[in-house]
């Protein structure tokens, strides 16, 4: 089964509006203050250059009393300019803010809600740029060029409008001799943009992830003298990201062209203004006011097309943020029939017939019908990439099969809700991960967000109250990455699955690697938490392998008891199917994989 890639690198522009638009809906009346904020800006800014023209006639006309009242409504116009560009742009940025902490929270959620087949299927990396660097590409398009654009666009707007009550002839002569080569210039420079900042985008990307996944890394990169040929996999990135630089600023230099058109046409409306008013078919007035409207017009036209390039550059970013939303949204599960509130407290978990593999790779699990009745101990163990954790990642629902059904007290995995499982079956990763915290607030991060007595309370029934005493500020000590070991960090994640106290408690290899002594007080933590649940370890360890009743080898699926007295009854079902293959006269098929 094929995981779903990320990104059109070159989104359809009315396609990302119409992705866009559901985001919208919350945000509507600050939307609708907005545009009547900019009309309003837009209109007093073009009224400024109106009245002074009138103010140019009432002084040549010598008419004092209109001058005075011309001259007071100016400067009324100018301060209300002033204050309500100023109203405009802040709305403007406030609702872009607000827009962005929508998208933010549901670009969040849905890559936190989808499968972990998805999130391991993609670079953390490039999750990462998606969740961050393009949020922060937007936030700085709204705060700094949105504004600018839409002023620009309304004020040109409204502009053209009031040149053309002026004199629509003069009008039509400005606009047939600038549009057709601006525009012709502006749509090349459109043309030829899509791609470039496509290409920068996506070797942003490129950069960010490689960087992002090689900090955790970096003991291995040392240890191993691989330092020198990871910086030549990042050099090579970076050359595609400076080359992509260097077509993108070629691409904006194209819009200087605007510049010389535009003196071209200030320079012929001077002329053509200066025979009219000769002429006596304009007033000195209205050829002032045409004259600084048109280069308010050409400046605003030019400031519009510089803008463009941001426009499209932002664009990209909104659509790939959108992308990555619709993409983890449409691969998250969700309940195809409504489930319990809760799962039971005991149960038999069953896999009938499942099949799981990466990507195009040959299936990691083939055809594996195993039952785990209630309070059972199974042991599961294999060569590395014998399945093993896939196995286990299966039965505590966080993989989908890709045939098959994986049932808990009757219950398919796929069809319950996922806060609901996760309270039902835990499993404790070899890998455990803590977040920037206090140890308190790391072990509080279970389903059902116990209480700080609660933790306490669980902590002294899993014998780990000394060892918590022993740390500087007991459950007050600030941990991370580093500052608790391997075997430390998997007491942490064992309290969590305590607090949880879930019907089935999965251990993915919990003890590989640690010393005996952190071992040891992992052992006695998990006799405690184990009580009469159903217990299913990975491992490699003899100890550990002599502690269960049955146990499972990978990738055959062939299940043995340990403890002979433990009576389950006759013909307790693991069964394995091999699959014909090319050369294969039995026609066997059997799990395989990692």
């Amino acid at each position: 089964m094929a995981e779903p890639a990320l990104l059109a690198d070159l989104p359809d522009q009315r396609a990302v509006f119409r992705r866009a638009a559901p985001f919208l809906a919350g945000h509507r009346a600050a939307l609708a203050a907005t545009v009547l904020l900019n009309l309003a800006g837009a209109a007093a800014a073009v009224g400024v250059t109106a009245s002074i023209g009138r103010v140019i006639d009432a002084a040549g006309g010598g008419d004092r009393p209109a001058l005075v009242r011309r001259v007071l409504l100016l400067l009324l116009l100018v301060a209300g300019s002033g204050l309500l560009a100023w109203l405009a742009r802040y709305w403007l940025v406030r609702t872009g803010e607000h827009l962005l902490a929508s998208l933010r929270e549901h670009a969040t959620a849905a890559v936190g809600a989808a499968p972990l087949r998805f999130l391991e299927a993609h670079r953390g990396g490039e999750l990462l740029r998606r969740l961050t660097g393009e949020i922060d590409g937007l936030a700085s398009f709204a705060a700094g060029t949105l504004p600018d654009l839409v002023t620009a666009a309304t004020v040109l707007l409204l502009t053209v409008v009031m040149l053309a009550l002026y004199s629509w002839p003069l009008t039509a002569l400005l606009l047939v001799a600038f549009l057709p080569p601006a525009l012709l210039t502006v749509r090349a420079f459109h043309h030829r943009a899509g791609p470039v900042y496509a290409e920068v985008a996506s070797a942003e990307a490129a950069v960010a992830a490689r960087f992002a996944e090689s900090l955790p890394a970096q003991e291995q990169l040392r240890t191993s003298g691989s330092v020198s040929s990871w910086l030549e996999r990042f050099t090579r990135d970076n050359a595609r990201l400076r080359d992509a630089q260097s077509v993108e600023v070629r691409t904006e230099l194209r819009l200087n062209r605007l510049t010389l058109i535009q003196a071209g046409c200030v320079a012929g409306l001077l002329v053509t203004s200066a025979a009219m008013v000769g002429r006596g078919m304009l007033s000195v007035g209205v050829a002032v006011v045409f004259v600084l409207a048109s280069r308010d017009v050409l400046h605003r036209f030019e400031d519009l097309a510089g803008a463009i390039g941001d426009a499209r550059e932002a664009q990209v970013r909104l659509a790939r943020l959108l992308d990555l939303i619709r993409t983890a949204a449409r691969n998250a599960p969700a309940p195809s029939v409504p489930t319990a509130s809760a799962l039971p407290a005991r149960g038999v978990l069953r896999l009938q017939d499942v099949r799981f593999g990466h990507r195009d790779a040959a299936p990691v699990v083939d055809g594996l019908t195993l039952t785990v009745r209630a309070g059972e101990r199974l042991v599961v163990v294999g060569e590395s990439g014998s399945g093993k954790s896939t196995l286990g990642k299966l039965l505590a629902g966080l993989y989908a099969p890709d045939a098959g059904t994986v049932r808990f007290a009757g219950q398919d995995l796929a069809s319950v809700a996922p806060d609901v499982l996760r309270s039902g079956i835990v499993l404790v990763p070899q890998e455990v991960r803590l977040v920037g915290g206090t140890l308190g607030e790391n072990l509080a991060m279970t389903a059902g967000r116990p209480v700080r007595a609660e933790v306490e309370r669980t902590l002294a029934l899993l014998g780990l109250t000394d060892w918590v005493d022993s740390l500087p500020h007991g459950l007050d000590t600030e941990v991370g990455a580093g500052t608790l070991s391997a075997g430390e960090r998997q007491l942490v994640a064992v309290a969590r699955a305590a607090l949880t106290d879930p019907a089935v408690l999965i251990l993915d290899e919990a003890k590989a690697g640690i010393d005996r002594v952190t071992a040891g007080r992992i052992e006695e933590a998990l006799s405690a938490a184990a009580g009469d649940r159903t217990l299913i370890v990975i491992a490699h360890r003899a100890d550990t392998v002599a502690r269960g009743r049955r146990l499972l080898t990978m990738p055959e699926g062939r299940l043995t008891d340990i403890v002979r007295e433990a009576a389950f009854g006759p013909g307790d079902p693991v069964t394995s199917r091999r699959r014909p293959s090319p050369g294969s006269a039995s026609g066997s098929l059997r799990p395989r994989g990692r």
